[in-house]
């Protein structure tokens, strides 16, 4: 360990605690999703096979996120042994191709939401048109962070000047996904919202209902909050300690992005267990169709309404 006057500086704790906090927040989303959709007979083949791809990785992105911050993230570098600055910087590369994954797995699950709600043709044609394009994007980045340095190990042996190789700009490659992820984000915010506004509802259930389907807007902001994480990250002579901030929030915007995408599952369990606080969509599509309220007139509920209608209906219902 080198020597140095300067103070000891220590984030590691935190970071740790974060990790750990953020990820159970993400698994109880994940374990609520499925248990609604056990309940409600709800499972979709391709959906419950996105969310096992994001358990997944998100899990391998905890874990190296975790082992980072006892091997030297959030220490000085001349704070950190030698060895164990290798073995951070192996980490962070691992928690790069985990992380690209996991956000692309997210954005993928709000797409494949989509079309179990609307079946317009033209519209799932777009929706589907943007999965491949995504798909592309996800398998494009993780190579681009795998592969961004010749050789591979070069990634995280460069920083002792003792080894030889090349390396793309990785910074490029971080602002480039970042302004990648956060144009994905606005196209597919705004999808839902030509369809949920031709439905024959009422104002305040189509804003109701345009708000459900805006709970992505939370991981735009994080991505956005980000990116000033980044700027320390592109500059930085101090990667353990600097990189804690980038890693650190790629961890939220991660969580946060598997919270928002259960949470019209988790919705709709909670209207289940506690109707009169959630509120019925029964009634509330009574009030604004003019049928006949109650659980005796449930088909009249639905009369004279698309299928559009119908399955937004159901998807939010009690």
């Amino acid at each position: 360990m080198a020597c140095t006057d300067k103070p000891v500086r220590d984030k590691s704790t935190s970071y740790r605690h974060v990790n750990l906090a953020f990820y159970i927040l993400g698994l109880v989303a994940m374990a609520a999703q499925w248990a609604v959709r056990f309940t409600v007979g709800r499972l979709q083949l391709l959906d419950d096979g996105n969310t096992l791809m994001i358990l997944a990785v998100d899990t391998l992105l905890f874990a190296v996120c975790y082992k980072m911050s006892w091997t030297g993230l959030g220490l000085d570098m001349w704070n950190v042994p030698f060895e164990e600055i290798t073995t951070t910087l192996l980490y962070f590369w691992v928690s790069e191709i985990a992380y690209f994954s996991t956000l692309g797995f997210i954005k993928l699950s709000f797409l494949l939401f989509f079309l179990q709600i609307f079946p317009e043709k033209r519209f799932r044609q777009i929706v589907w048109a943007i999965i491949y394009f995504q798909i592309a994007s996800m398998v494009a980045f993780g190579f681009a962070a795998a592969f961004v340095c010749t050789p591979v190990s070069f990634a995280w042996k460069q920083w002792d000047g003792e080894h030889t190789g090349k390396c793309i700009n990785n910074n490029a490659l971080a602002f480039t996904h970042a302004a990648h992820s956060i144009l994905i984000d606005f196209v597919t915010l705004s999808l839902p919202i030509t369809q949920i506004w031709k439905l024959h509802l009422g104002m305040k259930k189509k804003i109701g209902v345009l708000l459900m389907f805006s709970v992505g807007a939370f991981v735009t902001v994080v991505s956005m909050l980000r990116l000033r994480s980044l700027v320390h990250f592109a500059n930085t002579t101090n990667m353990t300690w600097d990189y804690l901030e980038a890693s650190l929030w790629s961890v939220i915007e991660c969580q946060v992005g598997i919270i928002c995408s259960c949470m019209p599952s988790i919705r709709l369990g909670l209207t289940r267990l506690f109707p009169r606080i959630m509120g019925s969509t029964n009634q509330s599509t009574a009030k604004d169709t003019g049928a006949p309220s109650g659980r005796s007139h449930g088909l009249n509920t639905f009369s004279g309404l698309t299928t559009n209608e119908i399955n937004v209906q159901t998807t939010f219902r009690r």
